[in-house]
């Protein structure tokens, strides 16, 4: 578990909350947004994210048919799959929320 000091774990924001935090998050608005193929490892060089959060969303996507893939190994997402039509709608609706945050509740101390 983080060790946050005398500060408290800050709030995640709504979108970070809901999508599994903010790394995921910009993972699928890059997808989303971008019709440029990129790899893994340049999807976690541009956003700053670990390459096993990359790797692990697109093997997601993949297993999901919703992942094409170009010669040099650059993946994207496909356009027509009524997934990816609603994880846009999604990120395009949780976009007004990007300020608002969610507390989560204390964890309870393990004894032991």
């Amino acid at each position: 578990m983080p060790n946050y000091g005398k500060n408290q774990r800050p709030g995640d924001v709504i979108p970070d909350w809901l999508l599994g935090g903010n790394r995921k998050r910009l993972l699928l608005a890059e997808l989303v947004e971008n019709p440029k193929a990129l790899g893994a490892q340049a999807l976690a060089e541009h956003l700053g994210c670990g390459r096993s959060t990359a790797f692990e969303t697109i093997r997601a996507l993949r297993a999901l048919d919703m992942i094409e893939q170009d010669e040099s190994r650059g993946v994207r997402l496909v356009a027509s799959h009524e997934l990816t039509k609603a994880i846009k709608i999604m990120l395009d609706a949780l976009g007004p929320f990007a300020d608002h945050t969610v507390d989560r509740p204390p964890r309870r101390r393990q004894t032991g």
